[in-house]
């Protein structure tokens, strides 16, 4: 079957409401995990209710993707995902947690704003002790 026929196969079954059968053509095709072809027909059903078809994610995708994670830009590549599937935000979320998982690929916390706030006042505390002490 070529690239096309079974794009155009998965469409086919959504509009049939037959989702299951549109998840394993999808994962037949592309190799994803339950998680992401899941991920997919379900951005995929959703553009399709809207009348937008999106653009096919494609294993460039999934590359550029994976590269952005490992290195730690976790928003940056649901960014990515949603402007080249069409997507909404929860499912491009979920698209890109699944191929986190699927390559053992761990989200990294950050400071956040009160992390960074507590160490900017931490930094402030230590050079006003410093400044108040008496010169020997």
């Amino acid at each position: 079957m070529t690239e096309d026929a079974w794009r155009e196969e998965v469409i086919a079954l959504l509009v049939r409401g037959e989702k299951i059968a549109a998840i394993r053509v999808y994962r037949e095709h592309t190799g994803a995990d339950l998680a992401a072809a899941k991920a997919f027909v379900d951005g995929l059903q959703t553009t399709l209710k809207t009348g937008a078809l999106p653009q096919q994610a494609s294993s460039d995708l999934d590359a550029e993707l994976l590269t952005t994670l490992r290195e730690g830009q976790y928003i940056q590549a649901i960014k990515r995902y949603r402007t080249a599937t069409g997507c909404v935000l929860k499912e491009a979320k979920d698209a890109v947690d699944a191929l986190a998982a699927a390559h053992g690929i761990e989200r990294r916390a950050g400071l956040g704003c009160l992390g960074s706030v507590a160490l900017i006042v931490l930094v402030l505390v230590a050079a006003c002790m410093r400044a108040a002490r008496p010169a020997c």
